[in-house]
């Protein structure tokens, strides 16, 4: 029975706190937003709310993230099956080349984003 015990609070742990304490400070957050509104509203405050600016180029950037994240799982596969066939780093390989190439592909929709803004003389995104 303790041979099974230990796997199973080690996974409830692992999960479960995470989500506890993130659980926490959102709930902090609201509450703290929730009171700082109604002491103004008590104080006779107009209340305002915040513009949305809304970004028209998420389709440009979920697209370049997958294409990203798709080449670096083909090259990390490739480079990991190449010279890393039995090597415990060929797995990380595969993380590391998706990763990257993810990252790459959020360099790529920044400078995309940055030259329209300069054809446009548009400073939001």
């Amino acid at each position: 029975m303790s041979g099974l015990l230990i796997p199973i609070v080690a996974i409830i742990c692992t999960i479960g706190l995470p989500v506890l304490v993130i659980s926490i400070i959102v709930y902090k957050n609201v509450q703290t937003k929730h009171q700082e509104k109604l002491a103004m509203i008590e104080k006779g405050m107009i209340l305002q709310e915040p513009e949305k600016r809304t970004n028209k180029y998420t389709a440009l950037r979920n697209g370049l993230l997958l294409v990203g994240l798709a080449v670096g799982a083909m090259i990390g596969l490739g480079i990991s099956e190449t010279w890393l066939r039995d090597s415990f780093a060929g797995d990380f390989m595969i993380a590391i080349m998706t990763i990257l190439f993810g990252g790459i592909a959020f360099l790529a929709y920044f400078f995309m984003i940055r030259s329209i803004q300069k054809q446009d003389n548009n400073p939001e995104i």
